[in-house]
């Protein structure tokens, strides 16, 4: 049996590898169930089972994540990352996710990236 992990930088940790892993069962157990929040230039969910239907779409083009420096501020836990996925040709997108973890569960999250070649992807005006 695993464990959850109780500390929010584990648990915002635990999520980013489910997300490299592909596997939205363990983000799903991350995630809160009440008062959930996820914001990025792209979309904006305030279910979590709506936004895993989502990230099923779209996060099987993520092939590695690279932490590039972490901040933690009590329950606060803000990564610079290093997303490598595969759109028509392998690239890298550099990304700042901000996470709040609330009783030992992701409440919010909100990702700042420039959304331009994804817009493209999913037929969005890239002035929107």
């Amino acid at each position: 049996m695993t464990t959850q992990p109780t500390e929010p930088l584990a648990i915002v940790e635990a999520y980013l590898k489910a997300i490299e892993d592909h596997a939205p069962e363990r983000m799903r157990r991350l995630l809160a169930d009440e008062g959930f929040h996820y914001h990025s230039p792209i979309v904006s969910f305030d279910d979590p089972d709506a936004f895993l239907s989502y990230t099923a779409f779209s996060s099987g083009i993520v092939q590695r994540i690279n932490i590039r420096k972490v901040f933690v501020d009590g329950p606060e836990v803000c990564h610079f990352l290093d997303f490598r996925v595969q759109l028509s040709e392998k690239m890298s997108v550099d990304l700042v996710q901000w996470a709040t973890v609330i009783d030992g569960r992701i409440q919010r999250l909100e990702l700042l990236f420039d959304a331009h070649p994804y817009r493209i992807m999913f037929g969005k005006n890239p002035t929107d």
